[in-house]
């Protein structure tokens, strides 16, 4: 009864591929759990609305899933959230803000993966996740009379090597790729730091963190490339404005995940690789980038690229009154930064190498931090 009310707007989003809503080209089926719909899918969808949206046979109903407290990654081996929320003022600038929240384990533990609730997704922008084990972000915390403290993360609040612990609007979590679990040492500190945005009221912010776990130390350990530009000048009116970033990997490698990055004015996003034989592979394109349906793309069957490959990406924006996404009426002149108002263009590529003799081959000094 819910659907058929919509039918006909479900029939016409379906068709224009507004929903679900899926960014990347390409076959859905290079990406683990893809939203995209096929050919015969959005068919079957338009043909039985054209036939009067008939409820078909009650007794082929699948039975209902089971709830698992929220989580999309099922029932959890441990959940943290912040002991009490932050209250965000109504209206000002954006805030940077970073909340620690300890773990509560006693031994050390494997993550094989981790699930962000942002409490209240109106006001967050965007997270990052590190992990302290040296109790330097609680002693800043406490330093601040309100919870977390203002400003990024200190640098004994770190990555687990090559994982993307972040959160972005529309990103789904995901496991670790195989064998690449992370490790947790004993009482050590989830490190949050929040990018938050004024809604026009206060709004109350409780982060929460969902953790499961392996028995299973990792084998293989995972590098995390960054490619971007942080001198992005757009002048009001530039519909062709193009960020381009290349890398040059030092060893083999299998590609599991890439995350593009940008805000409002971007519009297509394009990443390859060039092999040292001259042919090129696409790892992604997406033409009509959307800041609200940001996600980490995992590739269902890992990428194998040999030592030498070049790595290139391409990002163009458009600061035109045409652009419907752009925030400012008339266009002004964006720049580089991490407010909403502002502009990025950052492109994350999740690689294992083939063996780990090839972790000393250049990537120690080459890897770029993941950060947005």
């Amino acid at each position: 009864r819910d659907v058929r009310q919509r039918a006909s707007q479900i029939a016409d989003v379906t068709a224009r591929r507004v929903m679900p809503p899926w960014k990347a080209r390409g076959a859905p089926e290079a990406f683990v759990n893809a939203r995209a719909l096929t050919d015969a899918q959005i068919g079957i969808v338009r043909d039985w609305v054209a036939s009067g949206a008939v409820e078909g046979n009650p007794a082929d109903l699948p039975s209902l899933p089971e709830a698992s407290g929220g989580w999309r990654l099922g029932p959890p081996d441990l959940v943290v959230s912040m002991e009490q929320p932050y209250v965000l003022r109504a209206d000002g600038a954006d805030v940077f803000r970073t909340f620690v929240i300890p773990i509560p384990t006693t031994t050390l533990k494997y993550v094989r993966g981790m699930e962000f609730n942002p409490g209240n997704a109106r006001a967050v922008h965007h997270a990052n996740l590190g992990v302290d084990r040296t109790r330097s972000s609680r002693h800043l915390d406490g330093l601040d009379a309100e919870p977390g403290y203002a400003g990024g993360m200190v640098p004994d609040a770190t990555y687990p090597p090559g994982h993307m612990l972040g959160w972005t609007p529309g990103q789904r979590p995901r496991p670790s790729p195989e064998g690449s679990a992370w490790r947790l040492d004993a009482a050590s500190d989830l490190v949050v730091q929040l990018h938050l945005q004024p809604t026009g009221k206060s709004e109350p912010v409780r982060v929460s963190v969902a953790l499961f776990f392996t028995d299973q130390p990792p084998t293989r350990t995972p590098v995390g490339l960054r490619l971007g530009s942080q001198t992005i000048d757009i002048a009001p009116g530039d519909a062709g404005y193009v960020v381009t970033d290349s890398y040059r990997l030092p060893a083999d490698v299998e590609v599991h995940a890439i995350q593009p990055h940008a805000h409002n004015l971007a519009r297509r996003m394009q990443a390859s690789a060039t092999l040292p034989d001259g042919s090129i592979r696409s790892l992604i394109e997406i033409d009509d980038w959307d800041f609200r349906w940001q996600d980490v793309y995992r590739y269902a069957t890992p990428i194998v690229l040999p030592r030498g490959t070049t790595i290139s990406m391409r990002f163009a924006y458009d600061n035109s009154a045409a652009n419907p996404r752009n925030p400012f009426t008339p266009p002004r002149r964006i720049v580089w930064g991490q407010n909403t108002s502002d502009e990025m263009g950052d492109l994350w590529i999740q690689v294992i190498p083939r063996t780990p003799a090839d972790l000393s081959t250049g990537f120690t000094q080459a890897e770029r931090v993941l950060v947005s």
